[in-house]
């Protein structure tokens, strides 16, 4: 997916509180595709949407971590920490 938003994630799975990297951000208008890489080495799936100027939906497919752990797919509220919106935190996860 070579337009795909790379989001990169400081844990192996993500949680609220957790710091998350996002280099570009996707048009605020819609939906982007988007691929999650955690510091294990493990990736994911996923989709995220901009929902205010600093806040993003983001919905993880399933995954399994290096450890062969599994995650079920989850959906996510992140908010920027940063003016330049390269730095983010997970806020809290949505039903």
């Amino acid at each position: 997916m070579p337009n795909s938003v790379q989001i990169q994630v400081a844990d192996s799975h993500l949680y609220p509180g957790c710091a998350v990297h996002i280099a570009h951000l996707p048009e605020p208008a819609r939906a982007a595709a988007a691929i999650v890489e955690f510091a294990d080495g493990s990736g994911a799936h996923a989709t995220c949407h901009l929902r205010a100027h600093d806040e993003l939906e983001l919905t993880v497919d399933g995954y399994a971590t290096q450890q062969r752990h599994p995650v079920n797919s989850r959906h996510w509220l992140l908010f920027a920490v940063d003016a330049t919106h390269n730095s983010w935190r997970v806020k809290r996860r949505l039903p």
